[in-house]
């Protein structure tokens, strides 16, 4: 099973798509928040396509938006993948709650994490599977070619 841990703000909803949005006077939020980067949801579509992965949402709108309510967001906005499901909230840090979202999984799990937060935020053993980047330009194609590579990685 291959996984996309996906965080959302600086990954998805990027700066440069914000100032795009509000130089061109356009709303930058929908009903359901921030409105995503279309090239940072191309690059997403790119990994799925090439790897099969589903996504979990590590994202803090896990706070304040119920898994039901992701799944809506995807197909109100025709996002590429599924929604597997969401971390659970057991720490501050992140790398926590995926650990225990993979602890609870009952399959061995290929996967990566998507993140603008640095490796302080994980567990050191994760840190060959993070991919931080930019949240000026979030999900861009040099770390989509890298989730690519790591989730079509063999064992």
């Amino acid at each position: 099973m291959k996984i996309i841990f996906l965080d959302f703000d600086g990954v998805m909803d990027t700066a440069y798509y914000d100032d795009l949005l509000f130089d061109e006077g356009l709303d930058a939020c929908d009903e359901f928040g921030p409105i995503f980067d279309p090239d940072c949801v191309r690059n997403l579509k790119e990994i799925i396509d090439n790897t099969g992965a589903s996504i979990v949402v590590t994202s803090s709108w896990k706070e304040y938006m119920a898994y039901e309510a992701f799944l809506d967001m995807w197909m109100a906005r025709g996002l590429p993948g599924f929604v597997t499901d969401v971390t659970p909230t057991v720490s501050r840090k992140r790398g926590d709650e995926i650990d225990a979202w993979l602890d609870e999984c009952d399959r061995d799990c290929q996967y990566v994490i998507i993140d603008d937060l640095d490796g302080s935020n994980f567990n050191e053993h994760q840190l060959s599977r993070l991919l931080v980047v930019n949240p000026y330009n979030g999900l861009d194609d040099v770390t989509m070619e890298r989730a690519i590579a790591l989730l079509n990685q063999e064992g």
